[in-house]
């Protein structure tokens, strides 16, 4: 049901990865952290928490980004840089995470 995927795998492959929340460890982030997308909450009844992965409680994982957030973060980082590498994906997706804004190369 749910998917882990390195945060390198999401970066590489975001216009396939599932349309929701990435929720990540509350740890420092690598390009091999692991992540898993949530599951729409709209299928889920109000104060249903299965739509989380499960992580998020036995863990303390935390929601971060959504999806077409993401893909923004990446699409800035290709405009930028002419050779953007998977350090550069991931500096620039700490940086809108923790300002809410894009990183300016």
């Amino acid at each position: 049901m749910f998917k882990n995927y390195s945060l390198k795998e999401i970066f590489d492959n975001i216009s396939n990865m599932p349309n929701s929340w990435l929720y990540l460890p509350d740890s420092v982030w690598t390009l091999d952290t692991h992540g898993s997308f949530s599951l729409n909450s709209f299928d889920y009844p109000p104060n249903s928490i299965d739509y989380l992965p499960p992580q998020v409680e036995s863990e303390g994982w935390k929601e971060t980004l959504e999806t077409s957030m993401i893909e923004d973060v990446v699409l800035n980082v290709n405009e930028q840089l002419s050779r953007p590498t998977a350090r550069d994906y991931l500096q620039a997706f700490i940086f809108f995470y923790e300002n809410d804004a894009f990183i300016e190369f």
